[in-house]
């Protein structure tokens, strides 16, 4: 029974973090062009804009603007920011088969034997949620 708990162990955290990975993927590359949009916005509006009538200004502006568009060092360092974020954010939104998973794997038998219970008991009722539809708020199921 102990290989079994820690195999269903094993089996949440993988599932966990392939959703984790997943949507640090999806956010790394959002929040980068998210941040880089409001960047090239920013001295575009920048270069469109004088205060003052002046032939060099513009051109510092416009060669501000042309090497943000060049640019792509904000990108190398943003995306990590993003996948972290959306990574961990995936871990707290699945705190529970991640801890039970967790218990799971790494407790005393007794205790990994009560977290795989746990974990067969959260799965089960995620998929009977999920799959019947059940706990979404009011007026929603009425939109079809």
């Amino acid at each position: 029974m102990g290989i079994i708990s820690r195999g269903v162990g094993l089996a949440a955290l993988g599932m966990v973090l392939y959703d984790a990975h997943y949507l640090g993927k999806v956010k790394s590359d959002l929040y980068a062009s998210e941040k880089d949009a409001a960047s090239t916005g920013y001295y575009l509006n920048n270069s469109m804009y004088l205060d003052k009538m002046s032939k060099v200004q513009e051109r510092i502006r416009t060669a501000s603007f042309t090497t943000e568009l060049d640019q792509n060092w904000k990108r190398f360092i943003n995306e990590p920011i993003g996948y972290f974020k959306g990574f961990f954010s995936m871990l707290v939104n699945h705190a529970v088969p991640f801890t039970l998973g967790l218990g799971a794997l790494l407790a005393p038998k007794g205790i990994s034997k009560f977290c795989a219970g746990g974990l067969g008991l959260y799965g089960a009722y995620q998929f009977v949620k999920n799959f019947f539809g059940w706990g979404t708020p009011p007026g929603l199921d009425k939109m079809t």
